[in-house]
């Protein structure tokens, strides 16, 4: 699957896209990537164990809240786009 990063969390990653080979669900996804990315990632996407309220998150281009949140299936042609959700112009 296909994962974009937007704003500065393409400075986190260094990088604008990357992919990930299997993730079952938006969690096991997310923490794939704190695995690859590291702490500082992590306490973007993870505030007290929950999904941060400043990232928003597309499958699809389909907002998670829409889904079944970070607990969405996942499928290996899926498009992921991460957003903080204060991104300027």
């Amino acid at each position: 699957m296909t994962i974009k990063f937007f704003a500065y969390l393409r400075d986190d990653t260094r990088t604008k896209e990357t992919s990930v080979e299997k993730a079952d669900t938006v969690d096991d996804l997310l923490r794939k990537l704190c695995d690859i990315y590291g702490p500082k990632l992590h306490r973007r996407f993870f505030q007290q164990g929950e999904l941060s309220r400043e990232i928003i998150i597309l499958v699809n281009g389909r907002h998670i809240e829409h889904l079944n949140g970070v607990m969405t299936s996942l499928e290996p042609h899926d498009e992921i786009s991460i957003f903080p959700t204060v991104a300027g112009g």
